[in-house]
């Protein structure tokens, strides 16, 4: 699990990545997976194995949280709009195994989980892996390279 304490994790050269500001429906956590609600506000990701218009919610540096603590609700907060090729770290589901190199897909909650291709309708693959992470009765903090492939999981 990824020790650092920061949402954006790279490349080190990028100082300014694209960023969106919203308010917050929920208290979540900085990692997590986000989409706009009807009144243009952020909500939790929530299209399981689905992709869409999402972002990755940034820790709240304007009240001075640190990464492990959840923006509160109705503050005006900020999340990445992610970029191919940039890695970020992301809250991975309970009970997920991970290696390094796994393709993983929206959890529909705002967290990720290891895409599959069982089903009508294979997850679309948002991110890869960049480390190995395996989560047990808690979520984890895992640091991915967003791909955008909009290619569903193959078996």
């Amino acid at each position: 699990m990824t020790t650092a304490n920061v949402v954006f994790s790279g490349p080190a050269s990028n100082t300014a990545p694209i960023r969106r500001e919203a308010k917050a429906t929920a208290a979540s956590l900085p990692g997590t997976l986000v989409e706009l609600d009807a009144s243009g506000d952020f909500q939790a990701h929530s299209i399981a194995g689905g992709g869409g218009d999402l972002y990755i919610l940034d820790m709240d540096v304007i009240r001075q949280k640190s990464v492990t603590e959840a923006v509160t609700v109705g503050d005006d907060v900020r999340a990445f709009i992610p970029e191919v090729g940039r890695t970020y770290n992301v809250i991975l589901a309970d009970g997920e195994a991970i290696i390094k190199g796994d393709m993983l897909a929206s959890g529909g909650d705002g967290t990720v989980v290891e895409a599959t291709a069982t089903g009508a309708t294979p997850d679309v693959v948002l991110f890869v892996a960049e480390e190995a992470l395996t989560t047990s009765g808690a979520t984890g903090r895992l640091r991915v390279r967003y791909v955008a492939s909009g290619v569903p999981a193959t078996a």
